[in-house]
Parts: C-alpha cells; sequence; structure tokens
C-alpha cells in the first residue's frame, strides 16, 4: 500500500461482521492503522441496522456468521439496500461450494481467512474503498457538470430576454412601436352575435389604428365561413345564436385555428346581468361574471391582447437565444445526452 493510496482512502467508512471476537478485533486494528474508520460487529441484526442508517464503502463480512446461509443472505441485504457498497466476504473453506454462492449473492471478492492473508485482505478492501470514493466523486461531478449546463442555458435565456425588453424600451422611446408589438401585428377580432349594438359599440372603442381587424358575424355559419377564409386570433361569440350555439362555433373553430382566444357571452338582458367566459380547451372559465356593457369586454380584450404581447416578445427572445447562442445551444444539449448516459450507466 502506497501513501498515496492511504490517503485517498482515508476517512471511509468500512462495516466488518464476524462473530469471533479476536478475527474481528486483529481486522478492525488492521483497517484503522490503514486510515479507515471501522464499524466492527459480531451480530447480523445490528449490521442490519448500520447498513439502513449510514453509508459504508466497503462491507467485509465472514460466511460462518451467523451461519453459511445467513452470511449469503446478509449479502443480498447489503446490495439490495445500498448498490454501490462493494461487500468482501472472508472464508476458511474455499471450496466452490462455499465460493459460487457468495458471488451470485452478490460479494465483489471472496478471501481466504488466514494470517498468510492478512496483507492481502487489507489492500483489497483499500482498493475496493478508493474505487467507491472514485465513482461517487464521477458522480457528483456529473451531477454538478449537468446543473452548471442548465444554469448557463437559464442565463442566456435571461440575457435575451433583457435584450429583448431593452430593444422595446428604446424604440418606444424613439416613438416608434416594440419590436413585439410589430410582429403581434394586427389583431383580428371575431365577434359572432345576431345584433349589431355590441359590434357598434366595440367598433368605436377597438380601431385599426389601434391595431385591432373587427369582423362581425350575425350567425354561427357566417362565423365559420369567415374563419375559414381569414382565421381570427380572438373569437367572441354570443352562446344563443339564431342557427347553432356559440359552444359549437367555439369548437369548431379552435379546432382549426391553433393559439386561438376564444369566449362565450350571454348578453344583459332587462332585469338581469350578462356573463363572459373563456374557453380554455373543453373548460369554462368565467372571466366576467357581471356583463353590462360593451366596456367590460374592452377591458378583457385589453388584457387578452396585452397576454398575446407578451408571449410575441418571448418567442422574439427564444429566437434570439437559438440565433445567437445556436452552436452553443446545441453542444449543451449534446454534452447533456452524454452526461445523461453516464449517470444512466451508472445506476
Amino acid at each position: 500500500m502506497t501513501v498515496q493510496e492511504a490517503k485517498t482512502s482515508s476517512g471511509q467508512e468500512v462495516l466488518v461482521l464476524d462473530a469471533e471476537a479476536n478475527v474481528l478485533k486483529a481486522v478492525q486494528s488492521l483497517l484503522v492503522e490503514a486510515g479507515l474508520t471501522v464499524t466492527a460487529l459480531a451480530l447480523p441484526e445490528r449490521a442490519r441496522d448500520q447498513v439502513l442508517n449510514r453509508f459504508f464503502s466497503v462491507v467485509l463480512c465472514d460466511l460462518e456468521t451467523p451461519s453459511f446461509e445467513g452470511a449469503i443472505d446478509f449479502i443480498r441485504f447489503v446490495r439490495d439496500k445500498s448498490p454501490l457498497t462493494v461487500v468482501i466476504a472472508m472464508t476458511r473453506r474455499t471450496g466452490f461450494d462455499v465460493v459460487a454462492p457468495a458471488f451470485r449473492a452478490g460479494a465483489a471478492d471472496v478471501l481466504p481467512e488466514n494470517r498468510d492473508s492478512v496483507l492481502a485482505l487489507r489492500d483489497r478492501v483499500l482498493r475496493a474503498a478508493r474505487d467507491v470514493q472514485t465513482s461517487l466523486g464521477r458522480d457528483q461531478l456529473l451531477a454538478e457538470m449537468a446543473e452548471t449546463n442548465d444554469d448557463l442555458v437559464r442565463k442566456l435565456m435571461e440575457l435575451s430576454g433583457r435584450a429583448t425588453e431593452l430593444e422595446d424600451k428604446l424604440m418606444a422611446g424613439e416613438g416608434e412601436p416594440s419590436s413585439a408589438a410589430s410582429r403581434l401585428g394586427t389583431l383580428h377580432l371575431l365577434v359572432v352575435d345576431d345584433q349589431p349594438d355590441l359590434v357598434a359599440s366595440l367598433s368605436k372603442v377597438l380601431p385599426a389604428d389601434k391595431g385591432w381587424r373587427l369582423q362581425h358575424a350575425q350567425s354561427g355559419g357566417e362565423a365559420l365561413d369567415i374563419a375559414t377564409q381569414t382565421p381570427p386570433q380572438v373569437l367572441v361569440a354570443k352562446e344563443s345564436l339564431p342557427d347553432l350555439t356559440g359552444s359549437m362555433v367555439v369548437k369548431t373553430i379552435k379546432a382549426s385555428v391553433p393559439g386561438l382566444v376564444a369566449m362565450l357571452f350571454v348578453p344583459p338582458a332587462e332585469g338581469r346581468e350578462g356573463e363572459v367566459k373563456m374557453v380554455d380547451q373543453s373548460r369554462l372559465h368565467t372571466v366576467i361574471p357581471r356583463f353590462r356593457s360593451a366596456v367590460d369586454l374592452v377591458a378583457q380584450l385589453s388584457e387578452v391582447r396585452d397576454a398575446l404581447h407578451r408571449k410575441a416578445r418571448e418567442r422574439r427572445h427564444v429566437k434570439i437565444f437559438q440565433t445567437q447562442y445556436l452552436e452553443l445551444l446545441q453542444r449543451c444539449h449534446r454534452l447533456q445526452k452524454q452526461l445523461d448516459a453516464l449517470v444512466g450507466e451508472k445506476k
């Protein structure tokens, strides 16, 4: 054993199980002198408890403690509960009928238990402890590298986001529309209502010069025709229509227009307030529980436009990130897959 080997294994914990007190004491002294931390036990029950509550780099056990069958069961127990632990068996009998079951149970080695094998036993335990330490260090390094890779990608994404926000502020300061807003363009709003009052009110507050393109359909069939020709980005449909239900119109158009923002409304009537619900996949969420006039709907549509604006900005800064850091992103992705494969092999 070299000085470097002793330093490498120093402080690692080893569990020794042997019912013979003299052997137990001798092995403990041998391994402590080699720089290992040793827990020496004579009872398998206590050894099992220790394995469940602490990590041992190496478990050294006698194949007659408490019996041959009991020792084999103990080896299986250690391998099941602590897969990274190296199990080394000691025995006075070296026949195939003794050695083979120990290896099948998961022992890494089976060494003769006699005075002539003392140094070989010490060196084998030290080598096993060193290998476990190296393996654990490699796993930790792989995990740190994977975490660093993820952190790098995240920080670059944040940098791209800040660049997008800065460009938008500069353009706003020069009186120009933000890049995200310009990419959002005119927002196509389709209102399906057999009455003209709501559309007339919306037309006054959502003009084209504010980025809205308002279309009106008086029936479900007309709405489906318009959506086929010019798919809307936002759909507001009255629940009760002359030909179809608003729910059917929304469902049909959403099936063919990805990302459509759709709302269903019940208009206010004499003696009662209306209601507006957002259609999220197949679920409905009430967004205006007391719908009284077009003003309420305008406020909700403004929130929708802001949300679409944010999404456009996010898509843009992701595109910037992909454009500026594509090669780096590909390298990070490739390294991440290699790291995942290495960790998977260790498991």
